[in-house]
């Protein structure tokens, strides 16, 4: 049976244009942005909500005021490979999380992870002098630093900012912990995120690749063009 849009009225172009630029764009640059962090591991996990912070669900790299033109879409493509590696990516995201949290209960509550965070909050503690700047000491703190440098390793940061409360005892001695993501613990965080980064990847070119078709179809620009109007 012929898809609906095969012989579309001229006017559906406008249709067309609110899913080039309200649903795929967003969907394409968010995935573009989810890639580098994927590539680098910086999943940006964070332990209080047991969530990545910037890798997302793609309903939610929709702005929330267009999800009408994303439910839209989803029910004009719904018999089409689009919905099933949505579905494939979100769930994948699903298993990052799980993954990531499971390694964030073992490290907390882990001999090897305590061990080599003590060791590295005393060298801190004896280097951060010859910083030239006051520094923490954590002294009252432990724990919430602890936690935090979990977290860390988790999202694979080789430093930190300044704006971090943390910045100076991982930039120092801190991301001595990173070695621990050789750990047998950490395989099955390491396999979740390499799916997820595949699906992702195939995913962004399925869309370009859709988006283009679109343009050259319906005559709608990849993007919007000042002073280009959409009247017939």
């Amino acid at each position: 049976m012929a898809n609906r849009l095969d012989v579309p009225p001229r006017k559906q172009f406008r249709r067309v244009a609110a899913w080039i630029y309200a649903v795929l764009n967003p969907i394409i640059d968010s995935l573009q942005r989810e890639l580098s962090l994927l590539d680098s591991g910086n999943l940006t996990w964070r332990s209080r909500t047991n969530q990545c912070e910037m890798i997302r669900t793609i309903q939610e790299y929709v702005d929330s005021t267009q999800w009408p033109n994303y439910q839209d879409f989803l029910a004009e493509h719904r018999t089409s490979s689009m919905t099933p590696i949505f579905q494939k990516h979100d769930s994948n995201l699903e298993k990052v999380n799980t993954a990531a949290n499971a390694v964030f209960i073992w490290m907390v509550n882990s001999r090897i992870f305590l061990d080599s965070f003590e060791a590295a909050l005393t060298q801190y503690d004896s280097q951060r002098t010859s910083l030239g700047r006051p520094t923490e000491s954590f002294a009252d703190t432990k724990k919430d630093v602890r936690e935090e440098a979990a977290q860390h390793v988790i999202n694979n940061m080789p430093t930190l900012p300044s704006h971090y409360v943390i910045s100076a005892f991982w930039n120092l001695t801190g991301r001595n912990l990173l070695t621990l993501r050789n750990a047998p613990e950490f395989q099955p965080l390491h396999r979740s995120r390499d799916k997820l980064l595949e699906t992702s990847a195939k995913l962004k070119m399925v869309l370009e690749s859709y988006r283009l078709s679109l343009s050259r179809r319906y005559d709608v620009p990849a993007a919007p063009v000042p002073g280009v109007p959409f009247e017939e």
